[in-house]
């Protein structure tokens, strides 16, 4: 009569330690694949963004999509411009128009948590994973002026202009892509904790220590922090594509020759 082998323990301990094995090698490789499809998703978001703001642009007589217009009213801010959502291709929330401020939940960063899960924050809320680059206007009275927005004329090199950038405010500005600062010490927040810390309006880096981001003339591409925010340039005043000013911060005289429609 046959009798049937059965595996003995050490058996049983090398494939269990086989497959702990390949698992431990496996498993970063998924996961690094995973944040390389969120990267990929967002990018294409900048994309469609920077790509809408062109349009904008050849729809408006050459002005590029503005980040406030409080001559059309007091939150009259890029994100509710009813001509941007829908050239983005945000879907309309009634037959009528395509009103309102936060982003819908598909055009959201997929790494964004804080917007994705709706995590509120002490003072200002919305859901929102991209910034306007605000760098320009920062030191002008931006909001008594009521209209903050460049031309195809005023913008020098479009190709090396940043517009919009992973961000969890509306706005952003060369010194919120501070890592040191704002991303290294606080990660994934919310608005108010990154405002205590002194950068405001921050770039969030939200991919392998990276971000997105979206230029003048309509293409996005990936930068590691270190690219994006260079200590040396900013003591010495040189903004690069933060800022269509040669020099940081600009002069009163150089603030008053921003465009106005």
């Amino acid at each position: 009569m046959r009798t049937k082998k059965a595996f003995t323990l050490i058996e049983l301990l090398v494939v269990i330690a086989v497959i702990a094995i390949l698992m431990a090698i496996l498993m970063p490789a998924l996961r690094a694949a995973k944040d390389q499809g969120k990267r990929i998703v967002c990018a294409n978001h900048l994309k469609t963004m920077a790509l809408a703001n062109v349009l904008y642009s050849d729809e408006s007589d050459g002005w590029y999509v503005p980040i406030m217009d409080r001559t059309l009213g007091e939150d009259h801010y890029w994100p509710a411009n009813l001509q941007f959502r829908e050239l983005i291709g945000y879907k309309p929330k009634n037959a009528i128009a395509n009103e309102g401020w936060d982003a819908p939940r598909e055009y959201l960063c997929p790494a964004d948590t804080i917007s994705i899960k709706q995590i509120e924050d002490t003072q200002y809320t919305n859901w929102l994973s991209y910034g306007y680059n605000l760098t320009d206007w920062y030191f002008s009275d931006w909001f008594g002026i009521g209209y903050a927005g460049h031309k195809n004329t005023t913008v020098p090199s479009p190709a090396n202009e940043l517009i919009f950038t992973e961000s969890n405010d509306w706005w952003a500005w060369w010194w919120g892509a501070n890592y040191e600062d704002g991303w290294d010490v606080l990660g994934q927040d919310t608005i108010m904790p990154y405002k205590d810390v002194g950068t405001d309006g921050p770039t969030l880096y939200r991919h392998s220590e990276g971000v997105n981001l979206a230029f003048y003339d309509g293409h996005a591409e990936y930068m590691k922090k270190e690219k994006v925010f260079v200590m040396e340039a900013w003591d010495s005043g040189n903004p690069g594509m933060w800022s269509t000013f040669k020099e940081y911060p600009p002069t009163d005289e150089e603030m008053r020759r921003l465009p106005k429609p």
